[in-house]
């Protein structure tokens, strides 16, 4: 399924999927309603020459090695500088997991580091609003958000309209869940 995600959210971004800036990185938001909830994957990918700066964070005692303990620390300060509003009312992500390529891979490529998150919602019929919002930036980026749906529990969700701010920092769907 994330593959198709991936293909779509290409297929909406072109100058995300055909040319990667070694200047920037790029980062991808994917948010899934799910039965009770809202999941986060967050993909970073930072280029050759911004690399460094998203390292700093990552390694921060230098040693070459991102020990799990290390990128889940840098997955708490990722996500705190992401928001999520439902109905009006702050919902903190709950971080499930961050999946760190190896360091070689991060200095001479264009790997992505993948951050996984979740935060309740409750399900109730009728009309409903969901805000993101990305301020991470180590460096200079591109960002981009998108939503998925993956119904469930007899549960249903339809998206009705969804606004991108202008920087693709932030996303806001206005989105119906029926019974």
């Amino acid at each position: 399924m994330r593959t198709l995600a991936a293909g779509a959210a290409a297929a909406l971004v072109p100058a995300l999927a055909f040319a990667h800036p070694v200047d920037e990185v790029v980062q991808g938001a994917y948010l899934t309603l799910a039965k009770g909830e809202v999941r986060l994957e967050l993909d970073l990918t930072p280029g050759t020459e911004v690399v460094g700066e998203v390292l700093k964070s990552l390694d921060p005692n230098g040693d070459r090695t991102v020990s799990k303990a290390e990128g889940r620390a840098f997955g708490e300060r990722v996500l705190q500088q992401s928001s999520l509003t439902l109905g009006g009312k702050t919902t903190a992500w709950r971080l499930d997991r961050v999946s760190v390529p190896p360091y070689a891979a991060l200095v001479q490529d264009t790997a992505t580091i993948k951050v996984y998150a979740v935060a309740p919602r409750p399900d109730r019929a009728g009309p409903q609003i969901l805000t993101y919002a990305n301020s991470y930036q180590p460096a200079k980026s591109q960002w981009i958000a998108n939503i998925f749906l993956q119904p469930g529990g007899g549960w249903t969700y339809r998206v009705v309209s969804q606004k991108h701010t202008d920087d693709g920092r932030g996303l806001t769907v206005n989105y119906a869940v029926g019974r």
